[in-house]
């Protein structure tokens, strides 16, 4: 039971991992170090069969476990274990099993077993072992779908562990150290001892350890890589018996070079590169004593942490250290960064620091610098005022004033008054204190004289960190008997003057004696000076003393004394000491000396009541001589400490009373100061406990030179109640001395200045003790460090400086740094021989470094020959501003060993042609130019960059030029064996192409001769590039819609395309490319344009309510460079502005393009695109009539950093019943013709009718008549078509002559009367020139104005499927009375419907000039024809620009119309014979009419070329009477509506034809007359061929019309009136007859009756009659003949055609060789005759056929049909070619004949001879 239990917890825990799915690589992160990011390190445990009997498998539906295992039994014992057979299958089972074949398992007797759904059974197993070995065996189980086997089987006690596969480490910085922890159990059965050996760089603790059998031990593995590789090892775990077996475990890690940059805060690491060793931290200036603190950044950009430490090498090295990172190490993350606090605290005042901490990776991998600076500050402090008078007061009373301590400074200021208020008659309120920043203190002083005397002390404020200050106080005081003269601030400075002067150790008697005698006299200040000495009494002037040195050098702190005292003391200090007993105490003598040449008077301001008291308190004493004073001491109180200041002034005994003094004489007193001491406690009792504190504990002090002096302050604080004695130890060197030395302080402050005077250059320490409270137990001292410098520098790399191979001529650069060890700031300078000057140079040469400072000097060593040099500069340093003879300002020198070598060297590049093909100008492209250096040698290179253009632009406006070519490198270094890549920019200016010669020159300093060679500039490559700017072309346009009948040249015409493609093509302006792109840059309604490029689209007239007028442009990029253009409506450059921005005030102009554009009248479809090279984009215009008016829109036309046009779009919209003539322009240029011409030709101008009626015009002739009688009688401008009627949507050419007579320009305006319409005046120009002047430059062409349509349809229309192969035909210049044949094919493009066509002429007169044939056809899918077009010239010398229309059908579509019409007609015939008669509608036959019509919608298509008619919408109900009439409802009008739309649905509305599809094929066309076409195109004339038939039909057709013109001049007059009643009677008999039913029956008679015979009479004989030959005038032979019906042109007279040796026909030179013959036979008659009269009757024939064959050449007829033949001929070639029935390109076939046999030779001789 209890083996049960176990093996069902197992099975359920071993469930519960199955169902989690327990990974096998379990992550472990563990940390790495003591504050590091802990790394992550994976684990992979293999997993173990622990619990493997457990695990089950389904056999067939049987559930079961693998296997039954027995472990820990014994021999001779019996173990029972169940085998638990499951049915999990659906249905029942039977299952039967054998038993093991041993007897050591036995179980129940085989039965079968039946297991239902979901049921289980249970089959024991019993072991019975006997010995220790291991036992097998196997239980099967058959069942109905298969058998299995179930192992059984005992085994012995094992030893085992479990421990993982593989650990990986990942990455670890090198030195750096990762642990990680893992497991090891022990799976065995026994307990086993293991152990751990592995190979560094790993390592595993406990290396050994006992495990017991199911324990589990945790071992720590630690990764610690030397180098940064990858390390792979292993670790072999030992157990078992005396460590027989082993498992392994594979370690893995990655050891990484940590790498920390620096930089100040905020940088982003992204913005850092390998030069970030250095980062400087500057601090702004700091008060001394304070501290501030700045961050750096460390940045770790490597995968792995960086364990750092922070050294700061001049700690220990130098006394005034006074930068400090409290962060001595850490670490740094993997791929981010930490910050470091930096400190600094001055020391000093006004000095300023340098100093550096490196930052250093583990195991010195790396090594950053953190440079420190910064500057310190003291107080800024002065006093109000100088001087303070208190003037004369009585004696007994007080005066008081007040001083300002102003501190203009942001730091705190501590000041002292060095004065015993209690002893002194100058008495202040506050003797110390501080004076906050930036601040004023008052101070309020009061005067209490004790005796009638002048009064005068200069007292010293002294400042904390900054100095003394002094202040002179001054008094008078008068008694009752004693008046002194009052002392004023001018006798302090007179007094002064008389020092430096000499002249105050003398008396005033005597000084105003030596006035009045002359001796001394007044200077202009009114000081007294000796005469003698007056030139050179400035020379004699006091030096400036310092006011440190004015305080200290008294005499006593100090054994120099600035000036020589009048009145001296022996001593400054009386020091009782120790008094316990009060009664007795000893006095103390002092000696007061006189040392002017005048008696002085002592007044001494203590009384006998004082507990300090002199004897006695006046004494006068003679010149030059000392009297004794007895100081005496008389304490109160004992235990008590005693200290004050005696104060006596001495004076001059003259100037007691005033009426004694001059004013230029009168001496203020000196006031002579003794400090008393002492104390009283008694021998038992201690002294007070001092609670003091000093600001400072280290004092440094600056550097200065041997036996000169510096100072520093130091302040104590008494923060006790009780006043301290101190009595400030001597230093017995006397280097450090003190002041005050020994004093009682009775306030809270006392400032103490020290003072150190080096005497050698060294560094200075003493321990300053003050002794306090007169006990040594209370002594403090405060660390003085000082020092005398001398210059001192470290050289780098011990002085020796290598520069590397350099090239001859060139530079090679070094930095060599130098440091300032000593504490001075030292002034440099580098010294070199002339020799070495020529090859070293060095930046900076002179300069100064600061203390601790590292500077990096750079040196350019330029070799001038191949060879190695030793060269040696000095450097030499002093102390700034230091005396040349003192320590510090002494020179010293330093030697640096230098030492480079000279070879030779040239750059080479990759590619000598680099072409960056076509760059748009204003733009940028780049690319890479690698250049190369081979040698051995860096060079030091300058590039230079030659530029040349080609193109248009003369050479003066390019000159100046920047280069197109900018490189982004122009100098530089090219190393040894390397290469580099510069990255060359072309900003092309100009629309040039451009050339760039890039050559190098190896940099030399100036005036250094070096090889020509270096000194040459060399080639490198050339560059190539073409500036461009983006363009595009219109190279084709189409219109349809309402413009459905406007050519493709009128189209050209009306947008102004020519100028527009000539705009397009050339170069922008500058204001045009202000902006490259499409911009919104304007808050006004009509932004300004930046372009004087402006032309009109003028897209026509056409009626309101017509269909849109639809313009296709096709837009062709004919440059190199992408083209992005955009169509900008005013709106597209307008900025959006608020609403409270709208001022809502408009102009006209303003309120028109709202109106077009609210209405959207034009549109563009699409605005803007992009045109690859090459790449065609068609674009769509619209202009929709839906409103009556003229519509103007600006839009500019904007090309990517191109050009700007500025398009007018105008439409009209023509009311239904307006005359209207659209004039496109009010200006008309003819073709230029030559003076003398005899017959101009005739010019075109054409009117085209944009309305939808029909329109009469007439021209004003009166101006040319005017023009005529101006011009001699001449007329210049013929109108020949005055008048006229354009039907509507049709253009009508007036004919125009031009005949100049002068070689200039004639201008006319001529007004265009419209009838029933407005007036026009239209310009008129035409240009005269002389031939003879002009030449060739004048060329003749075809076309009225030379334009550049293009010739091939490119625009496909909607609804188009057929095509013209050419678009326009150009005849070119021909003679009058010739043929010109073009040829046009007509394909159909369709792929499933047939087309027709049919050519049309948009004016009957063009008939007389064209043919085409065929007319008419019809095109399968995919075919072509090829249709002739033949131009007659006849008529006149002209100019011809005709117009074909090829109407094109769908036949599909008209085969569905017919149909349908058919349909429709069936339908509307059975409705007019059928109907239904129904009670309810009796009356309907009464009501309507016979023929009832189906109505009708008017068809708003145009129908055909001729015929432009809009039908009338049929009514209804016409017979209906007209509603009233009246304003409908809203609601009205919405019924009547949908009634008439429920009316159209139920009428049948009649189908309407497919609208053709027409095509313009325009012609241009030249005549000239024959005999100017002979003489100006005498090469082509013979091209052609000279109808002269044509030119009689000319003739007779002008007889017609001469005729036609005298028979209507015959007409009489008529009147309106008479005209009027003549067509009303004609009306009204009309009328009749029409309805008169017996004239309808007569004419139905007349057309019935049959034809009588004699109608055919009148037909023509199909023969032509003889040719009648007639003598002309001029002698020549002529023939007529009758016109054929297929020809109706009338012909000329041959009498115009011209007469010349060239022309004479052939038979006139046969006709004389016949005469000749004639004559010849004549002389010949006299001989006999030869021939018999048959051969001559057979010549005579031959010669009568020979002239007959003459004379029918002669006949025009005969040259017609000739041509006609030829004509066909080719016609047929060509037909039978396009019908592929052979092939005009194929190479000809050659027929090899048979060989000819002799006889048939013979016979061919044969046959020869007998002719």
């Amino acid at each position: 039971m209890c083996v049960l239990v176990y093996v069902l917890s197992v099975k359920s825990v071993i469930k519960f991992l199955i169902q989690d799915n327990m990974p096998s690589v379990v992550e472990v992160s563990q940390p790495v170090a003591v504050t590091a990011a802990p790394q992550p390190v994976k684990q992979y445990v293999p997993q173990m069969p622990l619990f493997t009997t457990m695990e089950k498998t389904n056999y067939h539906g049987i559930e079961v476990i693998n296997e039954i295992v027995w472990q820990g039994w014994e021999p001779g014992r019996e173990y029972t274990k169940n085998i638990v057979l499951k049915n999990v299958n659906v249905k029942t089972q039977k299952i039967k099993y054998k038993v093991p074949s041993t007897r050591f398992f036995s179980t129940l007797y085989p039965k079968p077993v039946v297991l239902s759904a979901g049921t289980s059974f249970s089959l024991p197993v019993t072991f019975r072992p006997l010995e220790k070995v291991v036992y097998t065996d196997k239980i099967e189980f058959h069942l109905k779908d298969g058998s299995f086997e179930l192992p059984i089987r005992a085994v012995l006690p094992q030893v085992d562990i479990s421990v993982p596969e593989f650990l990986d480490f990942n990455m670890c910085a090198a030195k750096d150290v990762v642990h990680t922890t893992f497991e090891v159990k022990n799976t065995g059965d026994l307990e086993t001892k293991i152990e751990w050996e592995m190979k560094a760089p790993f390592t595993v603790e406990p290396s050994a350890a006992i495990l017991k059998s199911g324990s589990i031990r945790q071992f720590k593995a630690t990764f610690t890589p030397i180098t940064a590789c990858v390390y792979q090892g292993e670790a072999a775990c030992k157990y078992g018996p005396d460590l027989m077996y082993g498992k392994i475990t594979k370690l893995e890690g990655i050891g990484k070079y940590p790498h920390i940059l620096v930089s100040s805060p905020g940088s982003p690491s992204n913005s850092l590169d390998s030069t970030n060793h250095e980062a400087e931290i500057k601090f702004s200036q700091t008060p001394v004593g304070s501290t501030i603190q700045k961050w750096v950044e460390l940045h770790n950009l490597a995968p792995v942490r960086a364990p750092y430490k922070i050294q700061h090498p001049s700690k220990m090295s130098r006394i005034d250290t006074v930068f400090d990172c409290p962060q001595k190490e850490g670490i740094v993350p993997p791929m981010s960064s930490v910050r470091i606090p930096v400190t600094y605290t001055p020391n000093t005042v006004d000095t300023k620091s340098t100093d550096y901490f490196n930052v250093v990776a583990i195991g010195n991998i790396s090594k950053a610098v953190i440079k420190c600076v910064g500057s310190s500050k003291g107080p800024t402090v002065h006093l109000g005022a100088k001087s303070v008078n208190f003037m004369q007061i009585d004696l007994g009373a007080v005066a008081t004033r007040t001083v300002d301590i102003v501190n203009n400074s942001a730091v705190e200021a501590t000041f002292q008054f060095m004065l015993d208020c209690n002893e002194s008659v100058f008495k202040l309120e506050k003797t110390s204190g501080v004076v906050r920043p930036n601040t004023t203190m008052t101070v309020v002083m009061k005067f209490v004289p004790q005796h009638p005397i002048n009064y005068h002390r200069r007292v010293t404020c002294m400042v904390h960190n900054q100095g003394p200050l002094f202040l002179d106080m001054l008094g008078t005081c008068h008694s009752e008997l004693i008046k002194p003269a009052v002392l004023l601030a001018k006798h302090l400075d007179k007094y002064k003057c008389h020092v430096e002067r000499g002249l105050s150790l003398y008396p005033p008697e005597q000084l105003n004696e030596n006035v009045k005698t002359g001796k001394i006299e007044l200077d202009d200040a009114g000081c007294l000076m000796i005469p003698d000495k007056s030139e050179t009494g400035t020379d004699s002037s006091l030096p400036v003393v310092p006011p440190m040195d004015e305080y200290f050098n008294d005499g006593f702190h100090c054994d120099i004394n600035n000036s020589v005292p009048h009145v001296s003391i022996d001593t400054n200090i009386a020091d009782f000491g120790h008094c316990s007993n009060l009664r007795v105490i000893e006095d103390k003598i002092i000696n007061v000396t006189n040392h002017t040449y005048g008696k002085v008077t002592i007044q001494w301001n203590c009384g006998n009541d004082r507990t300090f008291s002199i004897m006695p308190s006046t004494m006068d004493i003679p010149p030059l001589k000392s009297c004794a004073f007895q100081v005496t001491f008389k304490p109160t109180v004992p235990n008590q400490f005693y200290g004050a200041e005696l104060e006596c002034f001495a004076y001059y005994k003259s100037l007691r009373d005033y009426r004694l003094v001059e004013d230029n004489t009168h001496s203020p007193p000196w006031c002579l100061t003794l400090t008393c001491t002492g104390q009283t406690f008694q021998a038992n009792n201690e002294t007070f406990l001092p609670r003091l504190t000093f600001d400072t504990s280290h004092l440094v002090f600056p550097a200065v030179n041997t036996k000169e002096s510096t100072y520093r302050t130091i302040l104590l604080t008494n923060n006790g109640t009780t006043p301290i004695m101190f009595d400030v130890l001597k230093d017995p060197t006397n280097t450090f001395t003190v002041k005050p030395s020994k004093a009682l302080l009775k306030g809270q402050q006392q400032i103490f200045v020290v003072k150190i005077t080096p005497s050698e250059v060294k560094h200075y320490k003493h321990d300053l003790t003050f002794r306090l409270n007169d006990d040594e137990k209370y002594n403090r001292c405060v660390e003085l460090w000082g020092s005398a410098e001398s210059p001192e520098v470290v050289l780098d790399t011990d002085g020796v400086m290598y520069f590397r191979q350099t090239c001859i001529g060139t530079a090679t650069t070094k930095d060599y740094t130098i440091k300032n060890v000593s504490r001075i700031p030292l002034r440099f300078e580098w010294k070199m021989v002339y020799k070495d000057k020529q090859l070293l140079s060095v930046t900076p040469s002179s300069g100064l470094i600061q203390p601790n400072e590292t500077q990096a000097h750079t040196w350019s060593f330029v070799p001038a020959a191949e060879e190695k040099y030793v060269m040696k500069p000095c450097l030499i340093v002093w102390g700034q501003g230091f005396h040349s003879s003192s320590s510090g300002g002494k020179k010293k020198q330093f030697t640096v060993r230098a030492i480079g070598e000279g070879s030779l060297g040239d750059i080479k590049a990759d590619n000598t042609y680099l072409d960056f093909g076509d760059v748009v100008v204003g733009s940028s492209t780049s690319k890479m130019i690698s250049i190369v250096n081979n040698s051995t040698c860096s060079l030091h290179y300058s590039l230079i960059v030659d530029q040349a253009m080609d193109g248009p632009y003369p050479e003066e406006i390019t000159r100046d030029d920047k280069l197109a070519l900018v490189l982004d490198r122009t100098e530089g270094v090219l190393p040894a064996r390397s290469r580099h890549k510069i990255l060359a920019t072309v900003k092309p200016i100009r629309r040039v192409n451009y050339q760039f010669a890039v050559s190098y020159k190896l940099i030399t300093p100036m005036g250094q001769e070096v090889s020509s060679k270096a000194q040459e500039p060399q080639h490198l490559c050339h560059v190539l590039t073409t500036g461009v700017f983006p363009v595009m072309a219109v190279s084709d346009a189409r219109c349809y819609g309402s413009a459905v009948g406007i050519s493709k040249k009128q189209l050209w015409a009306l947008f102004s395309l020519d100028n527009m493609n000539l705009c397009l093509d050339s170069d922008p302006s500058a204001e045009e490319i202000r902006y490259s792109v499409a911009t919104r840059h304007s808050h006004a309604r009509r932004p300004p344009v930046y372009t004087r490029a402006i032309m009109d689209f003028n897209f026509s007239a056409a009626p309101l309510d017509s269909e849109p007028c639809i313009v296709n442009l096709m837009f062709e990029n004919t440059g190199t460079v992408a083209t992005e253009w955009s169509f900008l409506f005013p709106t597209d450059l307008q900025l959006e502005l608020e609403y409270w921005a709208e001022t809502g005030e408009f102009d006209e102009d303003e309120l028109h393009e709202m109106k077009v554009m609210d209405n959207k009248l034009f549109s563009i479809e699409p605005q803007q695109g992009k045109l690859e090279p090459g790449e065609c984009r068609t674009v769509s215009f619209t202009y929709r009539h839906t409103m009556a008016g003229t519509d103007r829109l600006p839009v500019l036309l904007k090309l990517a950093r191109g050009r700007e046009i500025l398009l007018n779009f105008i439409g009209v919209t023509v009311e239904p019943e307006r005359k209207y003539i659209h004039f496109p322009s009010n200006k008309h240029m003819f073709t230029p013709v030559a003076v003398g011409e005899k017959v101009s030709p005739k010019q075109v101008y054409e009117l085209y009718n944009g309305g939808a009626s029909p329109v009469k015009f007439n021209f004003d002739l009166a101006p040319l008549e005017l023009l005529r009688k101006e011009n001699f009688d001449q007329p210049v401008f013929e109108c020949l078509t005055p008048v006229g009627e354009i039907p509507p949507g049709r253009s009508f050419c007036v004919e125009w002559r031009f005949s100049p007579i002068e070689a200039k320009t004639y201008m006319i305006d001529v007004p265009v009367h419209v009838h029933n319409g407005d007036t026009a005046i239209v310009t008129f120009t035409g240009v005269g020139f002389d031939r003879r002047v002009m030449g060739d430059t004048m060329p003749i062409t075809d076309q009225q104005d030379l334009t550049g349509v293009p010739g091939v349809q490119s625009v496909s229309v909607p609804g188009q499927l057929m095509y013209l192969s050419q678009e326009r035909l150009s005849f070119g210049n021909l003679p009058l009375f010739s043929r010109a044949r073009r040829m046009v094919f007509v394909t159909n493009r369709a792929k499933d419907r047939d087309v027709s066509f049919e050519w049309h002429v948009t004016s009957q007169a063009d008939a007389q000039y064209l043919s085409i044939s065929p007319i008419r056809g019809r095109l399968s899918p995919g075919e072509s024809r090829m249709c002739r077009v033949v131009f007659s010239a006849c008529g006149v010398p002209s100019f011809y620009d005709l117009d074909l229309v090829c109407e094109t059908t769908d036949e599909l579509e008209m085969d569905k119309y017919k149909m349908e019409l058919a349909a429709w007609e069936k339908e509307k015939y059975r409705q007019k014979y059928e109907f239904c008669v129904t009670e309810n509608d009796l009356d309907a036959d009464k009501r309507l009419t016979d023929d009832v019509e189906i109505v009708e919608r008017p068809s708003s298509h145009l129908r055909s070329l001729e015929e432009k008619k809009i039908e009338a919408e049929g009514e209804l109900t016409k017979y209906k009477t007209l509603p009233p009439i009246k304003q409908l409802s809203p609601d009205e009008r919405k019924a009547l509506d949908s009634r008439k739309k429920r009316k159209e649905n139920e009428l049948w509305e009649k189908p309407s034809p497919p609208v053709p599809f027409l095509l313009h094929l325009g012609l241009t066309a030249r005549t000239h007359d024959i005999r100017e076409f002979q003489a100006t195109f005498p090469e082509e004339y013979r091209d052609f061929f000279i109808d002269r038939s044509l030119s009689e039909r000319v003739s007779k057709s002008a007889g017609r019309k001469q005729a036609l013109a005298a028979s209507t001049s015959n007409i009489i007059p008529c009147s309106t009136g008479e005209a009027d009643v003549v067509s009303g009677v004609l009306g009204n008999v009309l009328r009749g007859l029409l309805d008169d039913t017996y004239f309808h029956e007569a004419v139905k008679k007349v057309i019935n009756d049959e034809v009588p015979y004699y109608t055919q009479i009148g037909e023509r004989p199909t023969t032509a009659p003889p040719i009648e030959m007639r003598a002309g005038p001029s002698g020549k032979t002529k023939s007529v003949q009758e016109d054929t019906p297929r020809e109706e042109l009338s012909r000329v007279s041959s009498a115009t055609l011209p007469v010349s040796p060239e022309a004479t026909p052939p038979s006139s030179a046969g006709s004389k060789k016949s005469q000749k013959s004639e004559k010849k036979k004549l002389r010949k008659t006299k001989t006999p005759p030869r021939h018999t009269m048959e051969e001559v009757e057979r010549v005579k024939k031959e010669e009568s056929k020979i002239k007959e064959k003459q004379n029918l050449k002669k006949i025009p007829e005969f040259g017609n049909s000739a041509e006609s033949i030829i004509e066909n001929t080719l016609l047929n070639i060509v037909t039978e070619a396009l019908s592929e029935e052979f092939s005009i390109t194929a190479r000809p076939r050659f027929i090899a004949l048979p060989k000819r046999t002799a006889s048939a030779k013979s016979r061919q001789s044969n046959n020869a001879k007998k002719n």
